[in-house]
């Protein structure tokens, strides 16, 4: 590694944090619930520290056990707002009215959302589902 940082082919990047800055944490939880909480007022104000990384865009609660060990009931997590994902991103997700927070996994022939949680069965994404992707989560 060092050999790359000196031919400089290799740069390292440090992540960036941003300090005392407010976020929203939206009210209604990931998991279910409305789905429409991106659109809503429905939030409170945090002031967060450098322990929130600066891509952060939002922060929505955990609602139930299905992304344990990672994310836990009622925890926040923090959301940066994009449109797409890459295979194995955790991500927030409108299905069919409901919020959730899964892992994103398309493959050539399906897209499913996936629970860390083994009990849990993947969801099957259907041509005639509505889905969208809020953002990724970052932390």
């Amino acid at each position: 590694m060092n050999l790359l940082i000196k031919s400089g082919m290799y740069v390292r990047e440090e992540p960036v944090y941003i300090t005392n800055r407010t976020l929203k944490v939206f009210t209604e939880p990931a998991s279910a619930g409305t789905g429409l909480f991106l659109d809503s007022d429905q939030y409170e104000e945090f002031e967060v520290g450098n322990d929130v990384p600066a891509t952060a865009d939002f922060g929505i609660r955990v609602s139930g056990d299905s992304m344990e060990p990672v994310y836990v009931n009622k925890q926040i997590v923090w959301v940066h707002q994009q449109d797409q994902l890459e295979n194995g991103d955790i991500g927030i997700f409108y299905l069919n009215g409901d919020a959730y927070i899964k892992k994103y996994q398309k493959n050539k022939d399906n897209v499913q959302l996936i629970s860390l949680n083994k009990k849990y069965a993947p969801i099957q994404i259907k041509p005639e589902m509505e889905l969208r992707t809020f953002g990724k989560v970052v932390k």
